[in-house]
């Protein structure tokens, strides 16, 4: 009888141990706190990309307002972030119910704006489309499985010779108040044309806030596809592991009639690109 009792308590315990997986430090912020946190802290970043320039001030009051609404602290923030980066499946798991959380919201605006206006979505053979064909939201880190994203989307007949694009998105490092010395994000963007010469412009970001990639080709070849990445990168012989949010991310097509203004930021000289190995 002992026996028998000692064998089911044991296999109680294994069955707890297993069913409960990693456990989260009490000073961590807990997964559905950080969901509902890293939402709203979401909504008010792009809320502030969104702004005038004489208004970039009312972003931080923005993100102030999300902290004290989840009662917390952007040092809190940060450090749990931080801890969040170094377990990857947790993460994952987060970004995952976040990222669904979004495409819901996005697809019942969008069915809303159709109700409304009683039309379809806009369609890409415009003028002015937003191209973008993957999610708007990004977590990179430095490890090689999960420090960059790209793409390389095929022309279609909507494409004319010298379509200017651009590439925007809003870069959040983290930690947020004491960034990873020499950490950087290297934004690329090329164009291939069917006689296959090519047109490109890289940007190395190292700072928090909205940032451009401006590409106006002047070859008169017809375009053949669109491809670029976002890579984030440290050196490795610093201990201290960081990692950078991409978020609101758009690639615009504009016609040649059109008056768009490259990025008021300085540019990295423009050059043929090869993406970060």
């Amino acid at each position: 009888m002992n026996r028998l009792w000692a064998g089911t308590l044991l296999c109680g315990l294994l069955a707890g141990l297993v069913g409960c997986g990693k456990r989260i430090p009490s000073d961590v912020i807990q997964p559905q706190a950080m969901e509902d946190l890293l939402y709203d802290y979401h909504l008010a970043s792009t809320l502030g990309t969104s702004l005038p320039y004489q208004e970039q001030y009312k972003k931080e009051a923005y993100l102030a307002y999300v902290f004290q609404k989840h009662g917390v602290t952007q040092a809190e923030f940060d450090s749990s972030m931080v801890w969040y980066t170094r377990n990857g499946v947790e993460l994952a798991e987060l970004y995952k119910r976040l990222d669904e959380r979004f495409q819901r919201d996005e697809e019942r605006m969008k069915a809303q704006v159709a109700q409304r206006d009683n039309q379809i979505d806009v369609s890409v053979s415009g003028d002015t489309v937003d191209i973008w064909q993957d999610r708007t939201l990004y977590w990179l880190s430095a490890s090689t499985l999960s420090n960059r994203l790209s793409f390389d989307l095929k022309a279609d007949t909507t494409f004319r010779p010298k379509d200017a694009l651009s590439l925007t998105a809003d870069f959040r490092f983290v930690p947020q108040a004491s960034p990873v010395r020499q950490a950087r994000v290297v934004m690329g963007l090329r164009l291939l044309y069917d006689n296959d010469s090519i047109d490109g412009c890289t940007r190395i970001v190292t700072a928090s806030g909205p940032q451009q990639l401006f590409l106006r080709p002047d070859s008169a070849w017809q375009l053949k596809s669109v491809s670029g990445f976002v890579y984030y990168s440290q050196p490795e012989e610093v201990p201290e592991r960081g990692s950078v949010l991409v978020n609101d991310l758009h690639l615009m097509r504009y016609r040649q009639q059109e008056k768009v203004s490259a990025p008021a930021v300085p540019a990295a000289p423009d050059s043929l690109l090869t993406e970060p190995s």
